[in-house]
């Protein structure tokens, strides 16, 4: 028996119908991030394993136990888990501190982990986020929670939540790692295997462990932001909240916040849907001014943010008009009209009108089926009949109305009146 070949475990096919989906994240997504500043890059998926155990921190569960690794002889690379630190290599290595200093700017892409695959997480998922470099002006925390907020009412998703929190600058940091584990250590028996690691090396996941018992833990802590953060980051969080206040922004002040990713300083914060269930972020962010400092150079101040499209396609209202809306199906009958139905595909194609025929010879009943299988709003029907008359027929699949009109007239026609309902091609 041969072989049948599937998708990798935690990978899927996007098909031709959900494209779309994410083609209109993208679109809305674009104008928005235009709309306040942001240029789009570019980075390749692999990078260094040293870039993410550096950036990451080589005790994060992302580079214990979610990298998928690449070795070629002495060369250790790794699919990109996250596109921060890429973004952050790139902005260094190109210069791009010296010749411009700040930079706005957003991606979109593949991001990589071998985790367990569920509801809302694959081990090949797509992210659209933004990296704003440059800055520590709380201003611009706020402008990028703004900018967070924004999309998601451009896709018209409601019921979201934002969870916010400072973690300080580093010694703050530090501060708060130090009473986590002061706290929790007369509980470490009461604490799930994973979490009693943790309060060794990376105390801050026990903050984010989903068993129950931890939960109710880390509920009693009682640890007050006053305690490890300096006057600097107190002044600075309370400016961002503030401005979030000023701009009518809703959030939960969540001192239990942290991220799970080394690199994150002051301001942090995360989207929640309660659709989404367990996985219930939709996104997350914040500031990670030692980023820089970590992977080599001197401290930059900068922010960022990154959805995952899966999860905000979950969540998101269906658009009601499909991708086709505007599509013009020729349907020729017999070879003379076969001819001139090429030549009719070629001229409305110039003229930017989506547009496709029958290339699978079916009847007049078959080819009215396929178009609208593929959703097409309107069909010519050009035969031998037609030929002699110098016309077509046209129909519009919604209202299955039908008329004759002239073929000279037929580009202009359809141009005006698909230009109600459709997508640019190009």
């Amino acid at each position: 028996m041969p072989t049948k070949f599937k998708c990798v475990r935690g990978t899927k096919d996007i098909l031709p119908d959900e494209v779309g989906a994410y083609g209109r994240i993208e679109d809305i997504s674009k104008k928005i991030f235009t709309a306040y500043g942001y240029r789009q890059i570019r980075t390749p998926i692999i990078e260094t394993r040293d870039l993410f155990m550096r950036s990451l921190g080589k005790d994060s569960e992302v580079v214990g136990k979610q990298m998928f690794t690449i070795e070629r002889g002495d060369d250790v690379f790794v699919l990109r888990p996250e596109a921060t630190a890429g973004v952050m290599r790139a902005y260094l290595e190109n210069n791009l501190d010296k010749k411009e200093g700040f930079v706005k700017l957003y991606y979109i892409g593949p991001m990589f982990r071998a985790e367990r695959p569920q509801k809302g997480r694959l081990r090949q998922f797509h992210h659209i986020g933004v990296e704003a470099i440059g800055s520590n002006e709380a201003s611009l925390d706020i402008e990028v929670i703004s900018l967070a907020c924004s999309m998601l009412a451009g896709f018209g998703i409601i019921g979201f939540v934002v969870k916010i929190n400072s973690l300080g600058c580093r010694d703050d940091k530090n501060k708060f790692a130090a009473l986590l584990r002061s706290a929790l250590q007369d509980k470490h028996d009461k604490l799930c295997a994973d979490c009693a690691e943790r309060l060794k090396h990376n105390v801050f996941r026990i903050l984010d462990c989903k068993n129950d018992e931890c939960r109710k833990i880390v509920s009693g802590i009682g640890i007050a932001r006053s305690q490890y953060l300096c006057a600097d980051c107190m002044s600075h969080f309370d400016f961002v909240l503030e401005g979030l206040d000023a701009l009518g922004i809703k959030y939960q002040d969540t001192i239990t916040l942290v991220r799970g990713l080394d690199y994150y300083t002051k301001t942090v914060f995360e989207i929640m849907h309660p659709d989404l269930g367990s996985q219930d972020a939709i996104g997350a962010g914040g500031r990670y001014d030692n980023l820089a400092a970590e992977i080599g150079e001197s401290p930059v101040g900068a922010i960022g943010f990154a959805f995952g499209m899966e999860r905000i396609i979950l969540v998101a209202p269906e658009e009601k008009t499909g991708d086709n809306a505007g599509l013009v199906y020729i349907i020729s009958l017999g070879q003379a009209a076969e001819k001139k139905s090429l030549k009719l595909l070629a001229d409305l194609r110039k003229e930017d009108i989506g547009c496709d025929t029958d290339y699978s010879r079916r009847s007049l009943k078959g080819a009215l089926r396929a178009a609208a299988d593929l959703g097409a709003s309107y069909v010519v029907i050009i035969g031998d009949n037609e030929l002699n008359k110098g016309i077509a027929t046209l129909k519009d699949m919604e209202s299955g109305e039908q008329r004759e009109i002239k073929q000279g007239h037929l580009i202009e026609e359809l141009k005006y009146i698909t230009a109600r309902v459709r997508k640019p091609v190009w």
